[in-house]
C-alpha cells in the first residue's frame, strides 16, 4: 500500500485540482466515523471531479490525490490533531493519519465505483504493513544473523551496482564532478570545487581520470596538492559525485 506512494510524481498530471471545478471544497463540517467522511467527500467533489475518478484505476486515484485531496482531510478534518474522525480511526486500530486518509479515499473510490469498500481488508493491509516494518527494525536490532543477512543482500546489490557501472563508465568516456578543494580541517565545511576528465580506468572500487578542465583555476594548485596529482592524474575520491557525460 505504501509503494502507491512513491509513485506520486508520476501521477500528478492525472491531478483532482478543485480548481478546475471553479469552487474551493468546504471541509468545514468534520465527521466523526468513515461513514459520514464518505458522504462528506461525495457532497464536496463536484461532479466534473466525479467523472474524473470514474476514469482513473483505483491505484492511480490513491496515487494522484494523497498530496491534494488527502491532505485536505488530514488537515481539516482533525487526523493530525487527534480529533473525533481520528478517534474512530483509533478504535479499528488504525493510528498513523495518512493511512485514514488512505482508507477514506479508496473507500470513497470503491463506492463511486459500486464497489465493496472491504473496510476490514483495508485496516488489516495497513496494520500487516506496520507489523512487517517494526519486526524488521527489531530484528535489525536485536537479530546478528538477520543483520548478517541484510549486510551480505545489501553488499551484494552494491557490488552489482557497481560492476554495471564499472562497464557503463569505460576508458574514454567523459566525466565531471567535484571534489573537495581542501584536505586539512575544513573539508568537513564541503568546500568543493568542480573538475572534468575522461576515464582511465578503475581501480577496484576508485575512479581514476585525466583531468582535462579545473573550472575553478584560482583553486587548481589546492586541489593537485590536496590530492597528490601528478601529470593532471586524478584517483576520484568520491565517484557518487559525479556524473558520466553524454
Amino acid at each position: 500500500m505504501r509503494v502507491l506512494l512513491l509513485t506520486l510524481l508520476l501521477h500528478l498530471t492525472i491531478g483532482i485540482a478543485f480548481g478546475q471545478d471553479n469552487s474551493k471544497p468546504d471541509f468545514q463540517y468534520k465527521p466523526v466515523n468513515l461513514d459520514e467522511a464518505v458522504l462528506q467527500l461525495d457532497k464536496i467533489l463536484h461532479d466534473t471531479t466525479k467523472q474524473k475518478i470514474l476514469a482513473m484505476t483505483e491505484d492511480q486515484f490513491i496515487a494522484s490525490s494523497h498530496m491534494d485531496l488527502g491532505m485536505s482531510i488530514r488537515n481539516n478534518w482533525g487526523l493530525w490533531k487527534g480529533g473525533q474522525l481520528s478517534k474512530y480511526f483509533n478504535s479499528i486500530g488504525i493510528y498513523h493519519p495518512d493511512d485514514m486518509s488512505g482508507i477514506i479515499l479508496t473507500s470513497y473510490y470503491r463506492q463511486l465505483h459500486g464497489q465493496d469498500r472491504e473496510i476490514e481488508k483495508q485496516v488489516k493491509s495497513y496494520q500487516d504493513y506496520w507489523e512487517s516494518t517494526n519486526e524488521h527494525f527489531y530484528k535489525l536490532k536485536t537479530d546478528t544473523a538477520f543483520q548478517r543477512q541484510v549486510k551480505e543482500t545489501q553488499d551484494s546489490l552494491e557490488t552489482v551496482r557497481l560492476t554495471n557501472k564499472k562497464l557503463e563508465w569505460s576508458a574514454g568516456k567523459k566525466v565531471s564532478g567535484y571534489v573537495d578543494q581542501r584536505c586539512d580541517f575544513l573539508k568537513d565545511f564541503l568546500l568543493r570545487t568542480k573538475v572534468e576528465g575522461k576515464i582511465i580506468e578503475w581501480i577496484d572500487d576508485k575512479l581514476v581520470i585525466q583531468i582535462t578542465k579545473y573550472y575553478d583555476e584560482k583553486k587548481k594548485r589546492r586541489i593537485i596538492s590536496c590530492y597528490n596529482i601528478v601529470n593532471d592524474r586524478l584517483i576520484v575520491p568520491d565517484h557518487e559525485l559525479f556524473i558520466l557525460e553524454k
